[in-house]
């Protein structure tokens, strides 16, 4: 039986958050990451990195490879790498922290129906991207063998509802412009912040989702 005392906490629409508390994921199997002598499978970060309205928006104009993304301070990020980082499995990062809201990939296909960068900015703008409400849900790792290389990749998953909230908005726009709805579903979406990696990122495209089923370890917010 759980003692209401290691109950996990909930926001206020009943969804739990926090899952230090507990012994399986959100989606209800074991934590793989184990404890060891050195380390807690809990890993801390602080609070400060949820207040992303105090970091600067960044637009990714690139062409049919532009993007869209939700900055956060990368100084409240690192902690987290360090503790993740070894000799054993020497990580890299990108030595900055965003939440991509819309892949080069998607927009590539956005952009057929001539949606442009301006216009995509335009709504994330007007929906306060950077002040959108985020909860940390869980560290992720991945551990998969692309093209014949061994690659482990480290995320912070996140729930951020107004993101969605603005790929739905760009979605009306596409369809409005004459998009085929096939081809992009604004609520397809994994958000998260990219930690460190091994030799690369892995992606979507490549057959990898990152989303509630790779949480790895439990995360405790602290002041």
């Amino acid at each position: 039986m759980v003692s209401a005392a290691s109950q996990p906490n909930r926001d206020k629409r009943g969804e739990v958050f926090n899952y230090q508390t507990h012994f399986k994921t959100p989606l209800g199997v074991n934590w793989q990451g184990q404890c060891t002598i050195e380390t807690s499978p809990v890993i801390n970060i602080s609070r400060k990195v949820l207040s992303a309205d105090k970091v600067p928006f960044i637009e990714h104009p690139a062409g049919n490879s532009s993007w869209l993304g939700m900055n956060f301070d990368y100084q409240y990020v690192k902690p987290v790498f360090e503790v993740l980082n070894s000799t054993k499995v020497p990580l890299i990062n990108r030595g900055e922290s965003h939440v991509t809201v819309i892949s080069p990939p998607e927009f590539a296909v956005l952009s057929t129906a001539g949606i442009t960068i301006e216009q995509v900015n335009k709504i994330a703008h007007g929906l306060k991207i950077q002040s959108s409400k985020v909860a940390i849900v869980c560290l992720g790792k991945e551990d998969v063998v692309v093209a014949n290389l061994n690659k482990i990749v480290y995320q912070i998953i996140v729930k951020v509802p107004n993101l969605v909230k603005i790929r739905r908005q760009i979605f009306q726009l596409y369809m409005q412009q004459g998009g085929n709805s096939a081809l992009f579903d604004p609520q397809s979406f994994w958000p998260h912040i990219t930690v460190g990696f091994t030799s690369g990122d892995v992606f979507l495209e490549q057959g990898v989702y990152k989303g509630y089923n790779v949480c790895y370890r439990p995360i405790s917010v602290k002041k």
